[in-house]
C-alpha cells in the first residue's frame, strides 16, 4: 500500500525510497536498451562483412556473394571458356547458390551467437536458408 502525504496542497506518491528504486529500474532498462542497440548494430555489421564463395567442382568457376546473396563476384578459369554457353550458364547458377547457402549459414550463426537459437529472428533467418530457390528464372531473364 502506498502512503500518500499532502504537503501544502502536493501530494506525494511516492516516498524517496520509492522514487530511487523507480529510477533505478528505469536507468537500469535504459543501459539494458543501449547494449542492445550496441549488439544489434555490431550484428549487423558483421553480417554486412559477410562473403562466402563455391567454387565448381572441376574448378572451371568461382562465384562469391554477400550474405544477402548478392553478387560480389565470378571468377572464370580458362577452362569456362571451353564449356558450352548453356552449361557455362547452369554451372554459373548452381555454384551461385552454393554460395548464398554459405553466406547464408555464415549470417545464421552470427545471429545465432547473439540473439540464441530460439530466437525469432534466427528461426526466420533459418527458413530463409532452408527455402528452396525458384526453380525457373524471373521472367524476363533466360538461364
Amino acid at each position: 500500500m502506498r502512503r500518500t502525504t499532502t504537503l501544502a496542497g502536493v501530494t506525494d506518491l511516492f516516498s524517496s525510497r520509492e522514487a530511487e528504486a523507480a529510477i533505478a529500474r528505469i536507468e537500469q532498462q535504459v543501459a539494458e536498451a543501449q547494449v542492445r542497440a550496441a549488439q544489434a548494430q555490431q550484428v549487423q555489421a558483421d553480417i554486412d562483412a559477410v562473403r562466402a564463395s563455391a567454387t565448381s567442382p572441376r574448378r572451371e568457376i568461382t562465384v562469391t556473394v554477400d550474405a544477402a546473396g548478392r553478387l560480389a563476384g565470378i571468377r572464370l578459369a580458362d577452362a569456362a571458356y571451353d564449356l558450352r554457353t548453356d552449361t557455362l550458364e547452369q554451372l554459373i547458377v548452381e555454384t551461385a547458390g552454393r554460395a548464398q547457402r554459405l553466406a547464408g549459414e555464415q549470417a545464421l550463426e552470427i545471429s545465432r551467437a547473439a540473439f540464441g537459437a530460439d530466437s525469432p529472428i534466427v528461426e526466420r533467418l533459418a527458413g530463409e536458408i532452408d527455402r528452396e530457390p525458384p526453380s525457373a528464372p524471373p521472367a524476363g531473364f533466360r538461364v
